[in-house]
């Protein structure tokens, strides 16, 4: 008896390592290239050490120091990073705004993945997870393609 739970234990942790490693071997870590319902294309760039980099209305954006443009932080220097949840399904990936090292605020996104190097994403502005994925919700669809 002793050893079906000796034997049952050493399942459960070969399952669980084989799940968390799976977990870690997803990075998403890179260059991608964006591209929403429309057709309008951005760079994206998630760095390793967790700064977010991206292009907006054509001018881009560097995550490690960038000038707030609007507000009362206008004209002063700022910084992105990003957060990933690779636990939850689907993946969570907020974008954090920095000025100082304090949160200044924080957009919220999901990612649906396609494969490796291809997946969907979508943001929320209004501090709720938007997490339709449907047909219905095509508009806050973006496509990320890995570059290279």
């Amino acid at each position: 008896m002793k050893s079906h739970i000796k034997i049952l234990l050493l399942i459960l942790i070969v399952v669980d390592s084989s799940s968390y490693s799976q977990i870690k071997k997803l990075n998403l870590v890179g260059n991608w290239n964006m591209t929403d319902y429309w057709g309008n294309k951005s760079d994206f760039i998630l760095s390793e050490d967790n700064y977010a980099s991206m292009t907006v209305n054509g001018e881009f954006i560097d995550g490690k120091s960038f000038i707030i443009h609007g507000g009362k932080n206008d004209g002063q220097k700022g910084e992105m990073k990003y957060i990933i949840n690779y636990e939850k399904t689907p993946i969570e990936l907020d974008l954090v705004a920095m000025k100082e090292n304090k949160e200044m605020g924080r957009i919220l996104g999901v990612i649906k993945l396609i494969n490796e190097n291809e997946f969907l994403m979508i943001w929320s502005f209004d501090g709720k997870r938007n997490f339709d994925f449907s047909e219905n919700n095509k508009e806050q669809i973006m496509t990320a393609k890995r570059k290279g």
